[in-house]
């Protein structure tokens, strides 16, 4: 297992430019911002699965803190 080497802060926000560029069957590009100088993360299956995951678990209490300030 090999552990990130950078530490960044990036915040992306409504209407950022996304793209996505499949290498191979275990290699994933995503990019985001402008074309000619993109922030970008690179991901192996396993590593996006987790990340989806974190992602989708993320989200759910995004929503869920949404409702409770909307009550």
């Amino acid at each position: 297992m090999t552990n990130p080497s950078v530490n960044t802060y990036v915040t992306i926000r409504d209407h950022c430019p996304m793209r996505y560029h499949v290498v191979d069957s275990d290699t994933v590009e995503f990019s985001f911002g402008g074309v000619r100088d993109p922030f970008e993360f690179v991901y192996d299956a396993t590593a996006l699965r987790d990340f989806l995951h974190l992602a989708t678990m993320a989200l759910h209490e995004m929503d869920e803190r949404g409702q409770a300030s909307a009550e």
